[in-house]
């Protein structure tokens, strides 16, 4: 009501408060990775184990689904440069294996690229000048192999920080950022991939990230995805723009010593949510969230699963070419 825009109060705080070198450890510790670090990602992931867990990956896809699948490497003038939060490349298998998928099944020109293959942008939590670095080093990488666009993987902060901050900084032709949620509704839509309508049997909800639906910019296309092949689905109460945080928000999950905190209070409301929809599965496309919700489940004991939507979408994507016996 006096015109005070909180979200700016607490940026400058963390900015002033970074200034001071107070900052939560954890944190520190992986923006100094990111930008000085000999990785240049949050997670210290070497470039060589990137490559040996796609190789991985794609032996995963071919005993699972009998498919050649690739996960192209700094391909030039594809059509979407892809970037992941560089965790997914350790503990979201499940989710990379669907979007790679859906990418080939689709017939869509991709890459990753190896200078600079993390997402997330701790600079939001942090201070300005990092933000700023780290998109820059996203738009640099986007630049050298000659890409059209930015595809972000199913996580919410990292859309979140390029879709809204990237065009601040970009010098030059104009790089449209796109979530993975976005596309794979599209192809859907356009009949490029088939899901198998009875790959899914258990009854499914959907946790909005706040980072890509609070302002409206991903709402209906997740659940236009889940209703095409998953027939029990039910809404959590509230839900779309109007759901509530997870409780690990505004970089919080990062930070172990709050861990109490997120159990029993922050993350109170997502676990009476979850509860009342009676679900088996909580889908979450948002790297935070998944850990967060999946902490939630383990302190509460709950009877649910939580997967990312593409996780879903691997078992049930029908692949042309596939084994007989697959």
């Amino acid at each position: 009501p006096f015109g005070v825009d909180h979200r700016l109060v607490v940026r400058l705080g963390r900015y002033i408060l970074s200034q001071m070198g107070i900052v939560p450890k954890n944190l520190e510790v992986s923006v100094r990775e990111q930008l000085e670090g000999p990785t240049k990602n949050t997670s210290g992931v070497p470039l060589k184990a990137l490559k040996d867990n796609l190789e991985f990956l794609e032996e995963e896809i071919r005993e699972i689904k009998g498919v050649d699948v690739k996960f192209p490497l700094d391909v030039e003038g594809a059509e979407y440069v892809f970037f992941a939060p560089v965790s997914d490349y350790l503990v979201e298998a499940e989710t990379l294996m669907g979007i790679a998928c859906v990418l080939h099944e689709a017939g869509v020109s991709w890459t990753i690229a190896t200078g600079n293959y993390d997402a997330i942008n701790y600079g939001l939590f942090y201070n300005d000048e990092h933000l700023e670095t780290i998109i820059g080093n996203m738009i640099a990488e986007v630049r050298r192999l000659k890409g059209k666009n930015i595809l972000i993987g199913e996580c919410g902060h990292a859309f979140m920080s390029a879709k809204k901050f990237l065009p601040m900084f970009n010098r030059g032709e104009e790089l449209p950022v796109v979530h993975i949620i976005e596309l794979t509704s599209k192809l859907i839509a356009e009949k490029k991939i088939t899901l198998d309508t009875r790959a899914i049997a258990e009854k499914v909800t959907y946790h909005d990230p706040c980072n890509i639906a609070r302002q409206g910019w991903i709402v209906e296309q997740p659940r236009s995805v889940i209703r095409s092949f998953i027939n029990d689905f039910v809404e959590m109460t509230p839900a779309g723009s109007d759901n509530y945080c997870c409780g690990g928000g505004g970089g919080t999950v990062t930070v172990s010593d709050l861990k109490h905190y997120r159990m029993s209070v922050a993350g109170k409301k997502k676990t009476e949510q979850i509860v009342k929809t009676g679900a088996d599965i909580v889908i979450t496309p948002c790297a935070n969230c998944k850990k967060q919700i999946g902490e939630l489940i383990t302190h509460n004991k709950l009877p649910v699963q939580h997967a990312g939507l593409h996780d879903l979408i691997f078992k049930a994507i029908v692949m042309k070419g596939a084994h007989a016996d697959e």
